[in-house]
């Protein structure tokens, strides 16, 4: 079940417009309601636990409702601040207007995280900081592209749920993501490299989103473990304990990892979104101190991870029609993700290996070349 957006503007034709973009983007992980009347939104909100309520300041409350079922408001109100106190406030039906002046009730509403927007240019920067006034609430500015709106919520999403994320747990693995366009540009080989150079100094686990991927055991091996695919069965039942986990890792001499999904349609039993949800379980309750995410060229299941990720390496190679799906690439995501979430990607040009020896038998050559450049990116990058 998908978490609850609730957007809130006095405009009906600006709610209706936002509602219809964001539940149609592939990178939203909600479902999107709008609203145009306060006491609407106020009455939805006691029988459905909002996650997100992005809105402006109620001023006038005219009736409507989008995207939900329609509440209908009285004459008279009580609106409690949480503290046990509640203020009557009389509206007139002529005017459809407050007949006193009122606070900014939009923080009266019981929502997970706020989200104000505001008549004003908000100063860019880091989320958690520029994006905040002197009460410390976080604004963006409402006068923008739908694009740059939600681009400007997930980004506060993403550092807010991995935050509240890492106090519950007290411990909350690193995200490395493999990602490339293009294939035979060394991807796998770089993401097993990694993994290997990483369990030097940590506990790495190594997983693979590919929906037929070369890691895996014999076919009579796998039937008697687990895999992706039962991690992800698990996790839609809300039964993928810490525990439970651990009994699907293998552990062998290189690397532990979980074997990928048994079969192509394992990987559609979760949605992308879903897929973002399921992967930042798993840095909550593996115990490990980074995940190495390999994954397939299909962008719109990985894109709700980017803004997550520590690190995105992109492996690129010198092909003609590999350089033009990289910048067709780079465009999209300038224009859908933050600066930040862009800041931590990194191209990178694997180098080659004979491909005529294994991943296994290449990896036990200290001085194979793949192994010397994987320590490179983990000096330069992760341990910067």
């Amino acid at each position: 079940m998908h978490h609850i957006l609730a957007f809130f503007d006095e405009d009906k034709t600006y709610c209706d417009r936002f509602r219809k973009f964001a539940s149609n983007h592939s990178n939203c992980p909600f479902t999107v309601y709008s609203f145009d009347n306060y006491h609407d939104l106020r009455n939805f909100s006691q029988d459905h636990p909002i996650e997100l309520l992005v809105g402006s300041e109620a001023k006038s409350y005219n009736s409507g409702i989008s995207g939900a079922k329609t509440y209908s408001g009285s004459a008279f109100a009580s609106v409690h601040d949480g503290s046990g106190d509640s203020y009557d406030r009389k509206y007139s039906f002529e005017t459809g207007r407050s007949l006193v002046s009122e606070p900014d009730l939009l923080y009266q509403i019981p929502a997970k995280s706020i989200i104000k927007l505001s008549e004003t240019p908000v100063e860019s920067g880091d989320a958690e900081v520029h994006h905040s006034g002197s009460d410390g609430k976080y604004r963006i500015y409402k006068y923008q592209s739908g694009e740059n709106i939600l681009r400007e919520i997930m980004t506060f999403y993403g550092h807010n749920t991995a935050a509240s994320k890492r106090k519950a747990s007290g411990r909350h693995s690193k995200l490395y993501l493999i990602y490339s366009p293009i294939g035979r540009s060394g991807k796998t080989r770089f993401a097993l490299a990694l993994t290997r150079v990483l369990q030097k100094d940590m506990k790495p686990l190594y997983l693979t989103l590919e929906e037929v991927s070369s890691h895996h055991l014999a076919d009579d091996d796998v039937m008697c473990r687990g895999t992706l695919s039962e991690a992800m069965y698990f996790y839609k039942e809300g039964k993928l304990t810490g525990d439970r986990l651990q009994e699907l890792i293998l552990h062998d001499a290189q690397m532990d990892s979980i074997l990928p999904v048994r079969t192509p349609e394992d990987i559609t039993t979760l949605t992308p979104q879903e897929i973002v949800g399921f992967i930042e379980h798993l840095r909550t309750v593996s115990g490990r101190d980074a995940i190495i995410l390999d994954t397939d060229s299909i962008l719109s299941r990985i894109e709700g991870l980017l803004p997550l990720c520590d690190w995105t390496f992109m492996p690129v190679t010198d092909d003609i029609k590999g350089n033009s799906k990289i910048t067709k690439l780079e465009n999209y995501l300038s224009k859908n993700l933050a600066p930040e979430a862009l800041s931590h990607i990194s191209k990178i040009v694997v180098p080659e290996t004979d491909r005529d020896i294994s991943y296994i038998d290449a990896m036990e050559n200290p001085s194979d070349p793949l192994i010397n450049f994987a320590k490179a990116v983990v000096q330069n990058y992760i341990y910067e």
